[in-house]
């Protein structure tokens, strides 16, 4: 099966992982898969062992499959030559969901509450296809450093509202009287056109130090200096980092935006309804108070993420793929 995925760049975001993860797959799978973007560069971030295309190239030849998750090139993802087009809906409630909707698209969700949402809304059919965990990446430390700090992990993103870092900042700072040995980890990756630095506009009481520009070969030593890792996400699909830390046996502090596929609140994870920083604070005291619920959620979240490779989405997407060509 030929296979082809549009994208505005390949740098490190979420996003970008799940269709250079996704390739990679389909391609082991002995699959063809094409990544295009507009400067049809390959990712230097992360392995990739299929082609890449600038846009300029995408009359060149046809596919069997077309997958698109990004609205601001739909024009370019029109021109793509395919038997089936996915449009991969990863955010809820854009301003051209609608629009998207009506198209003479198929359709996937990255979680069960876009899928819901959509088919609920629009009477859309939605196949279920939620993000994944790369084991070899994100995986349990076998000899954990030895620390007199609890430390509490945080993407650090912090210009982007939805993903709720302030809202982190603020519940640890407001336990930082009553638990002197806190210490916050931030971490990030410098992106966009701008490459915007996030680290000047991280304001807390508490010790904390911003790892930047990490390579993926350095993830699971990240995660395993994290007695906790808290997210605060307000819109999103899926979790990533949520996600990551579960694979990496990190106990998770976190709301229902994007995880609720694996975040059961109280067995995987504990679960804020909302985010607020009140909230966020009761749940992290929880897990600095007792090691015992640490050690559980951490143990039933490794287990329950388990179930989200990518491997295991790729198998689902191929058999969804085949079963669309039938029809």
């Amino acid at each position: 099966m030929k296979i082809a995925a549009l994208l505005p760049h390949v740098q490190v975001f979420g996003g970008v992982r799940r269709y250079i993860e996704l390739g990679n797959e389909f391609v082991r799978k002995g699959h063809a898969f094409t990544l295009f973007h507009p400067a049809g560069t390959r990712p230097d971030w992360l392995e990739f062992l299929g082609e890449t295309r600038s846009f300029s190239a995408l009359d060149a030849e046809s596919f069997d499959v077309a997958m698109c998750g990004e609205y601001s090139i739909l024009a370019h993802f029109d021109r793509v030559r395919a038997k089936d087009k996915y449009f991969y809906f990863v955010l809820i409630g854009h301003k051209m969901e609608r629009e998207v909707a009506r198209r003479p698209y198929r359709f996937l969700g990255s979680s069960e509450a876009v899928c819901l949402r959509l088919e609920r809304k629009y009477g859309l059919k939605v196949t279920r296809a939620p993000g994944g965990v790369n084991p070899a990446i994100f995986h349990p430390l076998e000899h954990p450093e030895p620390r007199e700090t609890f430390n509490i992990l945080c993407f650090g993103r912090i210009y982007k509202r939805c993903k709720g870092v302030p809202i982190v900042i603020r519940a640890v700072d407001g336990l930082a009287r009553r638990h002197p040995n806190l210490k916050l980890i931030f971490f990030d990756t410098l992106v966009g056109e701008d490459r915007r630095d996030p680290r000047p506009l991280i304001n807390t009481r508490v010790p904390h130090e911003f790892h930047l520009n990490l390579p993926q070969d350095k993830m699971a030593w990240l995660f395993g200096q994290a007695d906790v890792f808290a997210m605060a996400e307000k819109r999103a699909g899926w979790a990533n980092t949520a996600a990551e830390a579960m694979a990496c046996g990190v106990p998770v502090v976190c709301t229902p935006n994007g995880s609720r596929d694996f975040a059961e609140n109280g067995r995987t994870a504990l679960v804020a309804p909302f985010p607020l920083a009140g909230l966020i604070r009761r749940r992290l005291e929880r897990l600095i108070l007792d090691a015992t619920l640490r050690r559980r959620l951490a143990e039933a979240g490794a287990a329950r993420i388990r179930d989200f490779t990518w491997s295991r989405l790729a198998d689902r997407l191929l058999e969804t793929f085949s079963a669309n060509r039938e029809n």
